[in-house]
């Protein structure tokens, strides 16, 4: 986080109030992780959400996790009235990412697709995405909680990574060869060292989760040259993205899994977090 901003927070739900006779005064809008990008060169063209001249809430410019925040109006996402806020709140970074994570797997329908941190605030909106696309989901994460939330999702088998044998598991299930696409949400390098023992020859690769900078991939040249791996990354999903996943969680296909809290609870919530034990998205309710 840079030394200048004093608020993190990159999912946030609330209503315009200023400037008065705004277009969107009294609307109720998001403020994602992509605050700004320049829509003025080559890489927007492409894709915005790798614009190198890009601002983040909680980066670069203040975050949302407090009573009022300064938004980009390009970029304030309508929200829809009837997605209850702390409903549409994990969907403006969680679930745009693994929006954008299950579009770039090149899996197909039918196909197999490991979602590792699959009972997380990331992974399971990925399990809900993914089976929308007809895809089929192994789910790696560990504890009987999450276990039975990523069955009752709709996943096909559940692998826990500490009492399982996860590559010989996820090799039974998928004829030898492996999943054709693994998505990595969770953030630990053994998660990362793991996911590249998952997957068949002509695979995909999804980074999503982030280990410390110095962490380096397991994989040389010999590897993709052998295989025709392919290894992607992606941070956040563009505009269309996020509409066309409001429009998911409107007709149900999509819903995030909350608890909510009020904001004095961030140092709970963060130790609850770092031993693994919430199910889901955390989410804070900001005073009025």
């Amino acid at each position: 986080m840079s030394p200048k901003i004093h608020t993190p927070g990159h999912e946030g739900v609330g209503r315009v109030v200023a400037p008065p006779l705004h277009r969107l005064l009294g609307k109720r809008v998001g403020a994602r992780w992509m605050a700004s990008a320049c829509l003025n060169c080559e890489i927007c063209d492409v894709n915005e959400t790798s614009c190198p001249k890009q601002k983040n809430h909680g980066r670069n410019v203040e975050g949302t996790l407090k009573q009022y925040t300064v938004v980009d109006e390009r970029f304030a996402v309508p929200v829809p009235e009837s997605l209850e806020a702390e409903e549409a709140a994990p969907l403006l970074c969680a679930g745009v990412s693994l929006f954008s994570a299950v579009q770039s797997s090149n899996a197909k329908p039918g196909q197999w697709v490991v979602i590792t941190g699959a009972g997380g605030g990331l992974g399971h909106l990925g399990v809900q995405i993914a089976l929308s696309r007809s895809l089929k989901v192994l789910a790696v994460d560990t504890g009987s909680s999450k276990r039975d939330f990523c069955l009752s999702l709709g996943a096909t088998a559940f692998i826990d990574y500490k009492t399982d044998d996860v590559v010989a598991k996820i090799k039974s299930l998928t004829n030898g060869f492996g999943a054709h696409a693994t998505i990595c949400t969770a953030g630990s390098p053994q998660a990362y060292n793991l996911a590249f023992r998952l997957i068949r020859p002509q695979g995909t690769i999804v980074c999503v989760g982030l280990p410390g900078l110095d962490y380096r991939l397991p994989v040389g040249p010999m590897n993709l040259v052998q295989m025709g791996m392919t290894i992607k990354g992606t941070s956040n999903g563009t505009r269309e993205d996020m509409e066309t996943l409001f429009g998911m969680a409107e007709m149900g296909e999509v819903k995030a899994r909350v608890e909510v809290f009020e904001l004095e609870s961030v140092q709970e919530v963060v130790e609850r977090v770092e031993r693994g034990e919430l199910v889901g998205r955390a989410v804070f309710r900001i005073p009025e």
